[in-house]
């Protein structure tokens, strides 16, 4: 068997040079998962048959063509991909969104997205392995089961977009799609050693099934090992769809190239709310400081004054109100209600919860929200920042279960029907205060619709990842971008799968 040790762009180049053929390439992906991923868990569905078909018809379409012909094909025509399985559909293939609720669902429908990624040469290969419906930080849905990580017996691979974090880093395939609803990617990226960007609201495209995920906040994109495959796979799935209630500034240039400017960035480690940084973040983001400052950029320690208690005050409304909003949804569509032993716990105290946020509560929050983003815009402004850096997560990946559900919050979540509003509200406050502890720093630039860049650029003496992250201006992806080649090119990128045979 051989594993994907290079990224995307490397294997259509290959294709394009007919040194190898797609279906070589997605025969390798389908043995690397059937005979790997009893170790890690990241796979849940495998769509075979449909891949090998497309892949075939790309290979006898590419012999009919000459050499000019096949270099004018889409840019990544007959890379195996695998999808996360969470608000990005494909027809006739299982949408379960891990959940026991769909474990027999099939989509009716293919989303923008998805339709994007098949647009851009992509084979889907299958679809990855998330928590219900994306709530947590950490993958490890009742319905599948925990996902670990390739780089450390135990240790998960993060959430929500786990699966597909682990099945990258472990060269299943060369890149998988994810999601980022509060560091969904984010999270994944730090924990696995790969890059992931959370793009601006409204930059990658949505629809037709939804088009504000979250209010704005989820957005759909990739992991992946390479700045050259983030790019050109973002300008392949950036938004041309008007009707959208998000647009971000059609500013990608057509080619990247590594900045050549000295940037001010400033640099922080101070948690948003408050709490104890560990060790492993402070010194991953002294090496990042260090790696910038050598190549010439200039590093000023300062964080905007910004209240962190609200801002996931607010986060935690939205999610209890889009899940309420999303079970009246299922309940319309299956003709009943959605009861405690259609889904778990979690899930259900959310929707449970949300239906008591007021109108009043969740037009607040948003303009929370735009204000957070106007006072993040401003700092950067006032004081000349490029960009603002902080350690992606808290620290390297924890155990599988690290956050699991204590008996005392299980038991309110129970009857949370029976609590009174701020109590039942203040429960995921209390549910989520490890998992926010480790995560604090991926929220914001959800609920501002920054753009937000992890760098796998420091291990620890245990040979564990720690992301940085690059926070930028609305619509300056390719700012960010251009610093990642940069750093790449000079050899700090630590994105190298894990072989596990």
């Amino acid at each position: 068997m051989s594993l994907f040790t290079h990224d995307a762009t490397y294997y259509s180049n290959q294709i394009k040079r007919r040194e190898v053929t797609a279906t070589q390439l997605v025969e390798r992906a389908f043995k690397n998962i059937k005979l790997l991923d009893v170790k890690l868990n990241s796979v849940i569905h495998l769509q075979e048959q449909e891949a090998l078909s497309l892949a075939k018809s790309y290979d006898a379409h590419i012999s009919s063509l000459t050499d000019e012909e096949v270099n004018r094909l889409p840019s990544f025509y007959g890379v195996p991909i695998l999808i996360k399985d969470l608000g990005q559909s494909e027809k006739g293939q299982p949408s379960i969104s891990g959940s026991r609720l769909f474990k027999n669902h099939i989509s009716k429908h293919t989303d923008n997205f998805v339709h994007a990624i098949i647009d851009a040469g992509y084979i889907i290969v299958g679809r990855t392995n998330v928590p219900e419906f994306g709530f947590k930080g950490l993958t490890d849905p009742e319905l599948f089961g925990h996902t670990f990580s390739p780089i450390g017996q135990g240790l998960s691979s993060g959430g929500s977009s786990g699966g597909s974090g682990a099945a990258v880093k472990a060269g299943f395939v060369p890149i998988a799609t994810a999601g980022d609803g509060g560091g969904s990617i984010r999270i994944p990226a730090s924990f696995n050693g790969l890059i992931g960007l959370k793009p601006t609201r409204g930059r990658t495209i949505t629809g037709p099934n939804g088009y504000r995920s979250w209010q704005g906040a989820s957005v759909d994109f990739v992991l992946s090992k390479s700045v050259a495959d983030t790019f050109e796979t973002l300008k392949l799935t950036s938004n041309q769809v008007l009707e959208s209630p998000y647009l971000a500034p059609n500013i990608l240039p057509e080619t990247l190239s590594a900045t050549d400017r000295k940037l001010r960035i400033a640099y922080s480690y101070q948690s948003p709310v408050g709490t104890e940084i560990e060790q492993d973040a402070i010194d991953a983001l002294n090496k990042t400081v260090e790696i910038l400052k050598s190549l010439g950029h200039e590093l000023v320690e300062d964080a905007p004054i910004v209240d962190g208690q609200r801002a996931m005050e607010t986060y935690f409304q939205m999610n209890m109100v889009e899940t309420a909003a999303m079970f009246k949804g299922i309940e319309n569509s299956i003709g009943r209600e959605v009861t405690k032993d259609d889904v778990e716990l979690v899930s259900y105290g959310m929707y449970r919860a949300g239906q008591r946020v007021k109108g009043w509560q969740y037009v607040h929050a948003l303009n929370f929200w735009d204000q957070l983003s106007a006072d993040y815009h401003q700092f950067m402004d006032e004081n000349q920042y490029e960009f603002l850096l902080t350690p992606t997560i808290n620290g390297k990946s924890v155990p599988v279960d690290a956050f699991a559900l204590t008996e005392d919050i299980r038991e309110r979540l129970n009857h949370i029907d029976e609590l009174e509003d701020e109590e039942a509200f203040g429960i995921f406050g209390e549910l989520f205060t490890d998992s926010l502890a480790k995560i604090p720093y991926t929220q914001h630039a959800n609920l501002t619709g920054q753009p937000a860049l992890s760098l796998p650029l420091y291990e620890t003496k245990d040979n564990l990842p720690v992301g940085s992250m690059f926070v930028a201006r609305k619509g300056e992806e390719a700012a960010l971008l251009e610093l990642a080649l940069q750093i790449e090119n000079a050899g700090h990128i630590k994105s190298d799968i894990i072989d596990l045979r």
